[in-house]
């Protein structure tokens, strides 16, 4: 059984009201256009659905979409009345152009139901396989009849009545890529598992892939076993489970493994394509210095760093401190991690459901699902560039800074250090052509307590891309945990302009 979440359509001349429900879900309505039944499938500005459980006021409801994924389509039919006295059946016929049947309708029968406040019910599409041709094949939905007289078969207009439903299948461009994140820190204990997850946001079919190995291993420093778990017809993604097959557990050495997605025909990569499993060096630190404590509030998710990065941010030919900010966070560990710091015991004695977080790493990301901050100042280096969390994951540095205190137990002062990964950055998305860059970064620093309770970061980031760099970019910079610090004194140096994508 699907379950679908809270949708709140916001609907010209009706009020809704919504409660979660098992499939089904409640919207009341007041009784201005009468008490009819429609399709109530909406797209945004960019053509995209808008998915159930978000809230997008200028979204429209359609009676043509154009389908470019193979991923369930759910197209919710709703009745805009009081709430129903009696159950309502609501029968719906599906028709096709273009020859492709490899597709399953759900509720089977053709047959959608409704009951008192639950006046929402679901029809889904799952598609099978693939399809050719660019729109040459069409699915189409009617609403043909309904158990109550009183209640109207489409809205009472006659400009839409989406008493109608047609799905154009459209060319198929399915993307995948690897984590975000994508450096995976592991113990170096001996039958170790790391879960590596493969995403296809456009969904995926796993016939097409069941003789395909999707990670390519370009090098590795210790023994390993990689397995492969079963993959659903509906699956957004391909699970692996890595498990080490030898302790690496030396702290005075780097043990890493790298690997690569493999190039699979009908599928294009279209984010992070590389993913490093290390054991990093183990170096002594006392976890209750918790350095990077000073640089988030987990109460505040809108807590941000501020920061100066130097550049010609006005492409005048004049290098100067362009300010900037990122919203800051602290990196989840598990309990075991050597630098685990309890950060949320969840009210209560039960340690099932403790948090920790890493006493020296912090990272930046944006409060809202799908958005992106300016970590690093990253957003003014580019033009043209998508701010897009799906696109530009990479202005969303997760793991961004570790701190090393001096000596390992200094509260005041030490080093810094760039965590160094791959960040994705893309052009803006126009008609779904955009073009995506893998950014190298690393770096390293000092940090300093200047005043009670204030740290400021000196850093140097280094990001290479020989086609946006010509090879390795140096930007220099300084980072508060407040946003009240003196301006900092011009360094003298050269510097780079923003660049077009």
């Amino acid at each position: 059984m699907r379950i679908t979440r809270k949708i709140l359509l916001l609907l010209a001349a009706i009020l809704p009201v919504l409660c979660s429900c098992d499939r089904l879900e409640r919207e009341v309505y007041e009784n201005a256009d009468g008490r009819f039944v429609r399709f109530n499938l909406q797209i945004d500005k960019d053509g995209k659905q808008v998915q159930f459980g978000e809230v997008n006021p200028a979204a429209d409801v359609v009676s043509f979409y154009e389908q470019k994924t193979v991923s369930t389509l759910a197209i919710p039919v709703t009745i805009t009345s009081e709430p129903l006295q009696e159950k309502v059946e609501v029968t719906f016929s599906v028709d096709t152009v273009g020859g492709y049947d490899a597709f399953v309708v759900e509720p089977a029968d053709g047959v959608l139901e409704f009951e008192g406040n639950r006046l929402t019910d679901t029809i889904y599409i799952d598609y099978l396989s693939r399809w050719e041709g660019d729109g040459d094949s069409q699915i189409m939905l009617a609403l043909e009849s309904i158990s109550d007289d009183s209640i109207m078969i489409g809205h009472p207009n006659n400009v839409e009545k989406n008493d109608k439903l047609t799905i154009s299948l459209q060319e198929l461009n399915l993307r995948y890529y690897l984590p975000v994140m994508n450096t995976i820190e592991i113990l170096g204990e001996a039958g170790e598992e790391v879960l590596l997850v493969v995403s296809f946001p456009d969904g995926l079919f796993p016939d097409e892939l069941e003789e395909v190995a999707l990670l390519v291993n370009l090098y590795t420093d210790f023994e390993y076993s990689l397995e492969c778990l079963p993959v659903d017809d509906d699956a957004l993604e391909v699970v692996y489970i890595l498990t080490l097959e030898e302790a690496v557990d030396n702290d005075v050495l780097s043990f890493s493994a790298q690997f690569e997605l493999a190039d699979i025909e009908n599928y294009q990569i279209a984010g992070n394509s590389t993913l490093t499993i290390i054991k990093p060096v183990f170096v002594l630190r006392d976890n209750t210095v918790n350095t990077a404590a000073h640089f988030y509030n987990v109460d505040d998710p809108l807590y941000r760093t501020y920061g100066e990065n130097w550049m010609d941010s006005n492409e005048d030919d004049t290098c100067s401190w362009q300010s900037f900010n990122a919203f800051t966070y602290p990196v989840i560990v598990p309990a075991d991690h050597p630098n685990a710091v309890l950060g949320d015991d969840g009210g209560n004695d039960d340690p099932a459901d403790d948090v920790y977080y890493h006493a020296f790493r912090i990272g930046f990301n944006s409060p809202n699902a799908g958005n992106t901050t300016n970590s690093f100042n990253l957003k003014r280096w580019f033009n043209n560039e998508s701010l897009s969390g799906e696109y530009s994951s990479g202005f969303n540095v997760t793991q961004a800074l570790e701190f090393f205190p001096d000596d390992g137990t200094s509260a005041v002062s030490g080093m810094v250090k760039v965590i160094p990964q791959d960040l994705m950055i893309s052009t803006r998305v126009e008609t779904d052509v955009y073009r995506s860059y893998t950014i190298a970064i690393e770096g390293e620093g000092e940090y300093v307590q200047i005043a009670d309770g204030v740290y400021e970061i000196t850093l140097e980031l280094r990001a290479t891309n020989a086609e946006l760099f010509g090879g390795t970019r140096t930007a220099k910079y300084k980072i508060w945990n407040t946003d009240d610090y003196d301006d900092p004194v011009d360094i003298g140096e050269s510097c780079f302009q923003p660049m077009d994508l």
